[in-house]
């Protein structure tokens, strides 16, 4: 072909592109590969806020990808000042972690697919923003949770210490588990004396003061744009638990034998107690927690069982709940987790501490934890948050 040829032929190309609707020279969006097949293709993606259900720092992707061959996973990519690493999540239930950026700091989100050829779409942009802030976790319930304190019958009883509480245990014990920047903020809204229908309406506690229903306290503390874990212990305040302390603490003093011990146990647990004619209320009070935190709120739910007091010391040698209680302890408190559990339903996750060992306070503090049974709770509920 002469050299006059190729350039006239040139010439009408251009002539033609330049002629031809847009339509006729845009790329198609996949691109055919030496096989035949196409690339996989991704048509949307929409990063959720983080849910009840989602691990803390995870999030849901909610993707629609083409592809004819099928997708073996996805890959993203977080982008701040540079191109981010590149991370793997499953097709069924993809999720992306925030583990290894900072919060409240601006990126850009992409996600690409992968078919079983290894053969990749295009990134596509998902999202420009900033990161959600650290994750909250709210205690709620009552003097097992609030800290509760008291060592002599003549002194003032420390009602409210959140530092001293199980939840400061679970927050050090989570954040152990987290990058350094996603340390866990922390408020304790628990009071003693608060049974499931106080968290709902609202009372005063062992130290005259009055409180908000904790369900409204929760819910302002709560921040939907980002992880937040409820843990309650509440239950026991809702029976007539304090008049039973009272009859086996005096009874039991009273008594000098095992056999003693054990009728007095009897008549305090079997007849005095009245979790079977409270265990109504008491799940129905715990349905109305979980559905209305459900309703108002993003947070996972952890709700403790109550720990074993049989056989600790109200003084040095001295317990007013004996070894010769154990059955009828055991079964009174297992009706009461009965009604709580049945109350939660699937609204909560039950944290049971029957077998953890926790410490307990003597004298007027009894039967609360001590610093050892606080921290003993706490690492056992943060098992069950990061586990």
């Amino acid at each position: 072909m002469s050299r006059r040829t190729i350039v006239i032929a040139a010439a009408l190309g251009a002539i033609l592109l330049i002629a031809a609707p847009a339509s006729a020279w845009v790329l198609p969006s996949a691109h055919p590969m030496p096989d035949g097949l196409e690339r996989p293709v991704i048509r949307s993606v929409e990063l959720s806020t983080p849910k009840a259900h989602n691990n803390l720092l995870e999030a849901d992707l909610v993707i629609r990808a083409k592809t004819d061959k099928g997708i073996r996973r996805y890959e993203y990519r977080w982008n701040g000042g540079t191109i981010g690493s590149i991370h793997r999540t499953p097709v069924t239930n993809p999720v992306v972690s925030y583990a290894t950026i900072l919060p409240n700091t601006r990126y850009g989100l992409q996600v690409r697919a992968v078919d079983r050829f290894g053969w990749t779409s295009e990134w596509f942009d998902v999202w420009t923003g900033f990161t959600p802030s650290v994750p909250n976790i709210i205690v709620a319930g009552d003097s097992v949770a609030s800290g509760y304190t008291r060592q002599w019958f003549t002194g003032d009883a420390t009602c409210r210490d959140q530092s001293y509480a199980y939840g400061a245990s679970v927050v050090s014990s989570v954040a152990n588990t987290l990058p350094d920047a996603w340390y866990p903020t922390y408020v304790n809204v628990a009071w003693p004396g608060a049974g499931v229908g106080a968290m709902v309406n609202g009372g005063s506690d062992s130290c005259s003061d009055h409180y908000a229903p904790q369900i409204l306290e929760i819910e302002k503390y709560a921040d939907p744009d980002t992880w937040n874990v409820v843990v309650i212990t509440a239950g026991i305040n809702s029976t007539n638990w304090v008049d039973v302390v009272m009859e086996l603490t005096k009874d039991t003093t009273l008594s000098f034998t095992a056999s003693g011990d054990q009728e007095a146990c009897r008549r305090a647990v079997n007849e005095k107690w009245n979790i079977q004619r409270s265990a109504e209320s008491i799940s129905q009070h715990a349905n109305r927690i979980v559905t209305d935190l459900d309703r108002t709120t993003n947070a996972s739910i952890y709700w403790t069982s109550y720990y074993s007091i049989v056989g600790s010391r109200f003084a040095p040698a001295w317990s007013p709940v004996g070894d010769e209680c154990t059955g009828e302890m055991e079964a009174a408190m297992g009706r009461l987790h009965t009604a709580l559990r049945t109350g939660i339903g699937d609204g909560a996750t039950w944290v049971d501490l029957s077998d953890v060992e926790v410490g307990i306070q003597k004298w007027a503090g009894w039967p609360h934890p001590n610093p050892d049974g606080h921290r003993a709770i706490g690492e056992a509920i943060a098992d069950a948050i990061t586990g």
